[in-house]
């Protein structure tokens, strides 16, 4: 049985849909069974490799990919890890970073009966440097010494970096322990703080505890940081070394030592192996290579 010409070059467009779309399937699929955080590190690091040699980076390099063992002196049960580089920058790292935060903030939370979450933000600008960032910082620490903050009773900070194609955006998110703040007053204070005749800035009454994920986020979300060209990939990391990003201040600084040593109570024993010993040696594979070339020599 023939079928019109018409008919054939339908017949024939279905099927190269129907293979497209299960080809668009089975990539979707693959690509799924790779974790998000693993595809923004691999990608970051073939943007940024060839600018950027640094050890910093090479520890980015090694991270995830990088074996560690753990043997057991007693009986020499060998265990394995991959090394990861605790970067602030790393999608692979961020979460542990953000893990202690959200248990620091959640213990102080506690002790308090008035949380506000405060929103501080300033205009875009076109290069990203480490005077720019430190400058900020500086911003915020005078902001909290003006009249406009006089009553808060303590409280942290954490600062943001943002590009969405129109500059950077430097932003810090605060929680404060007050009863009332006068917007109109920080606004004023802020913008004179950078420069700005008006400021925006955001207050909310957080008792129902929702303040927790935007107080800790990430720095910059490591599928931002994939999205930017390698050139401005690379402006951020040697922008950002070395800054610290979240600092606290008045009670909870005060309270830092008590909450910290609430949280080392908690922390899991240490690791036991199946023959009941706990004494180990961590090796990784290139510290075994160059220990057998020094005896090779």
């Amino acid at each position: 049985m023939t079928f019109p010409p018409h008919t054939q070059t339908k017949r024939v467009k279905r099927i190269i849909i129907a293979r497209a779309l299960e080809k668009m399937h089975r990539d979707r699929a693959q690509q799924q069974l790779i974790p998000a955080d693993e595809l923004y590190h691999e990608t970051i690091l073939q943007k940024l490799w060839p600018l950027n040699d640094s050890t910093q980076v090479a520890n980015f390099r090694r991270c995830g990919h990088e074996e560690i063992f753990r043997t057991c002196k007693h009986c020499g049960r060998v265990e394995t890890f991959f090394y990861r580089c605790s970067l602030k920058w790393c999608p692979c790292c961020q979460w542990r970073i953000t893990s202690k935060r959200q248990a620091l903030i959640g213990l102080w939370a506690k002790k308090i009966s008035q949380p506000k979450h405060l929103v501080t933000t300033q205009s875009n600008f076109p290069v990203l440097t480490h005077h720019r960032i430190r400058e900020h910082q500086v911003h915020l620490a005078k902001l909290r010494r003006t009249n406009c903050m006089a009553k808060v009773r303590g409280g942290c900070v954490s600062t943001e970096i943002t590009n969405e194609g129109r500059g950077w955006h430097l932003h810090a998110h605060w929680l404060l322990d007050v009863d009332w703040l006068d917007m109109a007053e920080v606004s004023s204070a802020w913008g004179k703080q950078v420069g700005q005749n008006f400021a925006v800035v955001k207050v909310k009454d957080v008792r129902d505890k929702s303040y927790m994920q935007e107080i800790t986020k990430y720095l910059a979300k490591g599928s931002e940081i994939a999205s930017w060209p390698p050139e401005q990939i690379n402006e951020f990391i040697r922008a950002i070394r070395g800054i610290r990003f979240f600092s606290s201040f008045g009670a909870l600084r005060k309270l830092a030592p008590q909450i910290r040593a609430e949280l080392a109570l908690q922390k899991p024993p240490p690791p036991v192996c199946d023959c009941g010993e706990t004494d180990f040696v961590y090796r990784t594979e290139v510290a075994d290579i160059l220990k057998e070339l020094s005896r090779t020599r």
